[in-house]
């Protein structure tokens, strides 16, 4: 039995090491189905840039012999991943090789593997022991955003749930109870991986839901006008959030639009003064837009 699980198990941690230092952060976790691209988007653009906004927050505490093993490690977990990503190409199925099969894998291969995930492993120690003397920081940064990520956690249920088959919506609704908010920020704030986040590396552009979108007048007194672009027709709901994410109530809900520029309009004269969202949710997924009132 274990000579014949060894080959499956490490494809697994192939699969772990040729993730991104990012993507090795989130935790993601494959349940049935394909991976739902309305959640990636969701973590690309409102749980990333928060957490990567508390990494800056931390450099300046770090040492300056710290900052300079943290960059060597970053490049050896590099190297790692690039000779992982050629090792997984070298053994990708053949044409001819029924589908659903995996591929076979040589002794060398297996070697390889092995070898990869030593290096891999005993990295990741190396860091974790950097770590500990930062554990307290990064708890206390993450603890900052515990209200945001309660809103993340509701948000990316529901998205979880919208195209989820009544056997998927059962079991989640089981687990309801043990799930808690720092799912939804996956190991991002784990010491190891936090630390190896470059704050200085230039956040990626998250491809856009919507064409086009604008808020006007910004700041706005009585009225707000939002103007967007659905870029393939179905349902479109619009809401007008809080500046902690909070939903207060629907500006616009359509059960069809057509694809192009359509507009939605909100009385924000009782609001109170501050910053506000418009979220914007198509069938390509969810946007939010930011504007101040008066």
């Amino acid at each position: 039995m274990k000579v014949m699980l060894l080959p499956r198990l490490l494809l697994l941690l192939l699969v772990l090491l040729t993730a991104a230092p990012a993507s090795q952060a989130k935790g993601n976790r494959r349940g049935p189905g394909r991976p739902n691209p309305e959640l990636k988007a969701y973590r690309e653009q409102n749980v990333l840039p928060a957490v990567r906004q508390q990494r800056q927050k931390l450099e300046p505490q770090l040492s300056t012999s710290d900052r300079a093993q943290l960059a060597i490690y970053r490049t050896q977990l590099q190297e790692l991943r690039q000779q992982s990503q050629a090792l997984r190409q070298s053994i990708k199925p053949a044409g001819t090789q029924a589908p659903g099969t995996r591929p076979e894998m040589t002794e060398a291969q297996k070697q390889q593997f092995q070898k990869l995930h030593s290096d891999h492993k005993a990295l990741m120690q190396n860091v974790g022991q950097l770590a500990q003397k930062y554990t307290g920081d990064i708890a206390r940064l993450s603890q900052e955003l515990q209200p945001q990520k309660e809103k993340w956690a509701a948000d990316m249920k529901a998205l979880a749930l919208k195209n989820a088959t009544p056997e998927q919506q059962e079991k989640v609704g089981r687990m309801a109870g043990r799930l808690r908010p720092v799912a939804s920020t996956g190991r991002l704030f784990d010491p190891p991986v936090f630390l190896l986040m470059d704050p200085n590396a230039p956040a990626s552009q998250p491809v856009s839901a919507l064409g086009s979108t604008s808020v006007y007048p910004n700041p706005a007194v009585t009225t707000s006008q939002l103007e967007y672009e659905v870029k393939k027709a179905g349902p479109v709901l619009v809401e007008l959030l809080d500046s902690r994410g909070n939903a207060l109530r629907t500006v616009a809900t359509e059960p069809r639009q057509e694809k192009g520029p359509h507009t939605a309009q909100a009385n924000v004269s009782e609001l109170p003064a501050g910053i506000y969202f418009y979220k914007i949710t198509t069938t390509s997924g969810s946007e939010t837009r930011r504007f101040v009132k008066e």
